[in-house]
């Protein structure tokens, strides 16, 4: 439906765009304490930076990569370990309107819809 009203309106197909998230968990081997909790990181791609990754830690600093980074979380899985389960994407159409690029996707985890995205910017 908003497609649709986005193209009745006169907003261009520019193309697609996909953005990925992955989570990571703290290893337990790594906690000193049994109390202590994990910490969270999140690994992001995006199609609009083909050669970028992106890391948020939970609560601490965000980190702008390359696309080598997923090698690297591979060898510190000692430290960090996928939480398989929770790979989220959203994918969809963008459209240029005007002075606005917007974005529409559905956002999926696993094999099941979620929800939908929408992103409207300004890119000037």
């Amino acid at each position: 439906m908003l497609t649709r009203k986005l193209e009745l309106l006169g907003a261009e197909k520019q193309g697609t765009f996909c953005v990925d998230c992955e989570t990571y968990h703290t290893a337990a081997s790594t906690m000193s304490n049994q109390g202590q909790t994990g910490k969270l990181m999140y690994v992001m791609h995006n199609s609009e930076y083909p050669l970028s990754c992106f890391a948020l830690f939970e609560n601490g600093p965000c980190l702008i990569a390359d696309t080598y980074f997923d090698t690297l979380m591979v060898k510190l899985k000692g430290f960090f370990q996928n939480a398989k389960a929770n790979k989220i994407e959203s994918r969809g159409t963008r459209y240029q309107y005007c002075d606005f690029l917007v974005k529409v996707g559905t956002v999926t985890m696993g094999p099941s819809a979620r929800g939908i995205s929408v992103e409207v910017r300004n890119p000037l």
